[in-house]
C-alpha cells in the first residue's frame, strides 16, 4: 500500500483522481479492493467517499449555470440522508470543494472554478469562494435569548457585571438570569455585515464578516478565554493576573494586554495567521503541534502562518501591518493580490458571488486601496478604472468581462 494513503480522510480519497477514476469507470479496480480488503479501518472513509462521488456525479460536458446550481441543492440533499447531524460544517464545506472538482474534470482541469456558457456564447467562470449560509447577524445570549443585529456594521457594550449590554447606541438590554462561572455569550455575523464588542472586561473586539465569537458574558477564574471563527481584530484590556486566551480551531494565542489580528476562516483550508501590532502574544497549534514545549512568542510588526496542512508554523517579521487590519476601519489594501484574492475578499464583505468571463486574467495584480464605505457599484467602477474589465450587477451576482 502507498504510503501516502495512511493520512487520507475522506477528503482525500474522493479528490484523488484514481480513486474516482475507480468508482466511475472501475480503473485499477483489483489495487482499490485489496487496498480495502487489507486495512478494515479504511472501509467508513472509502465507502463515504464512494457515495460522494457517485451523488455528484456529471457528464463530462460543459455545464449550464441551472444545472450549476441543481448540484449544489443534491449536495445538500445527499447530506441530509446519509450523515450526521454534528458533521454537517464539515461535509457541506469539502462538498462544495468535491463538486467544484467533478465539473471541472469535464475540462480537464483540476481547479476550484465552475465553466458554463451565457446565451451570447461567452464562457464564464463562477469563483465558488466563501458562501454564507447565515442570513442575519445575532447576539445569542448565555440564557439562550437570540437578539437580531440589524445595522449592517453593529456595536455591542457589555458592562462589567454583564448583565446590561448597549446595542448600537440606542438600545439597552438588562439581563436578569444567573450569569453562571460558564455562562457564554456570542455574536454570529454574516457576509456582508461586522460588529463592534466591548467585552465585560473592557477588551474591544471587531468582528469581521463571517465571523463567529463566543465569550463569557462575564469574566470569571484565573484565564479570560473566548473562541473565535473567522477574523477579528484584539484590543486586550490588560490583567496580569488574568490572561486572555484567543482559541480559533488550529490555533490558540495567549495575551496580557495587546492589540493583534487574527485569522482563522473555515472558509481557507491552506492557513490560519496572527499579525501583533503593539505588546506581545505566544501562540500554540492545536494538535500535534501543542505537544511542543516552547510556545511561539511575536514581537509587534510580526506575521505568524500556520499552516493547516503540514502543522507548521513560520514567522515573517517587518510586515506592514495595515494591509492585514485596515479592514476594521473600512478599508481594503492590496499589495500586488491576484484579482482572485480581490474577488474573495470583496464577497465576504458584500456577501456576492463572482463569476468572470474566461479571458480575464487571474494573475494581474491589484495594489490600492478599497473603500468599504462606498456601495459596491462604485468599489467595481474603481476596479475597472485599474484594471481591463468591465463589472456588471446580478442580484447578488457579479459579472467580470474584458474590456
Amino acid at each position: 500500500m502507498e504510503k501516502k494513503y495512511n493520512k487520507y480522510s475522506v477528503e482525500d480519497f474522493a479528490c484523488d483522481l484514481n480513486f474516482i477514476k475507480w468508482v466511475k469507470k472501475g480503473t485499477d479496480a483489483k489495487k482499490w479492493e485489496t487496498l480495502q480488503n487489507e486495512n478494515p479501518h479504511f472501509s467508513n472513509k472509502i465507502e463515504t467517499a464512494k457515495k460522494i462521488i457517485t451523488a455528484l456525479h456529471t457528464p463530462e460536458t460543459y455545464v449550464g449555470q441551472d444545472e450549476t446550481y441543481a448540484v449544489w441543492k443534491n449536495v445538500e440533499l445527499f447530506y441530509k440522508l446519509h450523515h450526521q447531524t454534528n458533521r454537517k460544517k464539515r461535509f457541506i464545506k469539502f462538498a462544495q470543494y468535491a463538486a467544484i472538482f467533478l465539473l471541472a474534470l469535464s475540462i480537464g482541469a483540476v481547479i476550484p472554478i465552475i465553466y458554463f456558457t451565457q446565451n451570447n456564447h461567452r464562457e464564464y467562470r463562477a469563483f465558488e469562494l466563501a458562501t454564507s449560509n447565515k442570513p442575519e447577524a445575532k447576539l445569542i445570549l448565555a440564557g439562550g435569548e437570540e437578539i437580531i443585529l440589524k445595522e449592517k456594521q453593529s456595536e455591542l457594550q457589555f458592562d462589567t457585571s454583564g448583565r446590561q449590554i448597549r446595542i448600537d447606541q440606542d438600545s439597552v438590554i438588562n439581563y436578569r438570569e444567573k450569569i453562571e462561572q460558564n455562562s457564554m455569550a456570542q455574536v454570529i455575523v454574516p457576509f456582508g455585515m461586522r460588529s463592534d464588542i466591548c467585552l465585560s472586561d473592557g477588551t474591544k473586539v471587531w468582528l469581521n464578516a463571517g465571523s463567529t465569537l463566543t465569550f463569557p458574558q462575564k469574566f470569571t477564574g484565573k484565564t479570560r478565554k473566548v473562541f473565535l471563527k473567522g477574523e477579528a481584530y484584539f484590543d486586550v484590556t490588560k490583567n496580569t493576573e488574568c490572561p486572555f486566551v484567543v482559541s480559533s480551531d488550529n490555533l490558540n494565542v495567549r495575551v496580557l494586554g495587546t492589540e493583534f489580528n487574527i485569522r482563522d476562516d473555515e472558509y481557507d483550508n491552506e492557513s490560519a495567521e496572527v499579525v501583533l501590532i503593539e505588546g506581545a502574544v505566544s501562540l500554540r497549534g492545536k494538535g500535534m503541534f501543542s505537544l511542543l514545549r516552547d510556545e511561539l512568542r511575536l514581537k509587534p510588526n510580526q506575521k505568524a502562518t500556520y499552516s493547516k496542512s503540514d502543522k507548521k508554523t513560520t514567522v515573517e517579521s517587518g510586515v506592514k501591518v495595515e494591509y492585514y487590519t485596515s479592514w476594521k476601519e473600512g478599508l481594503l489594501e492590496f499589495n500586488k493580490e491576484s484579482i482572485l484574492t480581490v474577488f474573495n475578499r470583496l464577497s465576504r464583505f458584500y456577501n456576492v458571488r463572482f463569476i468572470s468571463e474566461k479571458s480575464v486574467g487571474l494573475n494581474r495584480q491589484f495594489t490600492g486601496k478599497l473603500d468599504l464605505e462606498k456601495t459596491l457599484d462604485e468599489v467595481l467602477k474603481i476596479m475597472s478604472d485599474a484594471a481591463p474589465i468591465t463589472c456588471r450587477i446580478e442580484g447578488n451576482k457579479i459579472f467580470v468581462n474584458s474590456k
